[in-house]
């Protein structure tokens, strides 16, 4: 009966804690499925999906501060919501990249600043 208990007050602490979570202010920018940009398998995520419009990468320390998992949505103020779906590399620090099918659009998309929230 305790360790059910202990369970439970952990996860209500846990669970209170993401909510209460800060926005974090991010650098947006966008890739396209190329191995020059990614790795070897530049139209599969590292979630193991193939890329498609919407979805995003994360740096690391991100994913890590709100705990997030595949398929969490995310908000971007002032440019929308993607699907995490993807990780970037590990210099990257507090930056989201936007998926984008075509080179032109990723570059005329460019390096935005953005405030990042979990949705839901």
């Amino acid at each position: 009966m305790v360790d059910k208990m202990n369970t439970l007050i952990l996860y209500i602490i846990l669970n209170s804690a993401q909510a209460t979570l800060p926005p974090i202010p991010v650098t947006v920018t966008a890739y396209n499925a190329l191995s020059s940009q990614t790795d070897s398998t530049p139209f599969i995520t590292a979630s193991n999906t193939r890329v498609r419009s919407g979805i995003c990468a994360v740096s690391r320390d991100i994913e890590r501060t709100l705990g997030l998992k595949f398929g969490d949505f995310l908000h971007l103020e002032g440019i929308g919501t993607c699907e995490f779906q993807d990780r970037m590399h590990r210099r990257k620090r507090k930056q989201v990249d936007l998926f984008m099918w075509d080179r032109a659009s990723a570059l005329e998309f460019g390096r935005k600043k953005s405030i990042l929230t979990k949705e839901g």
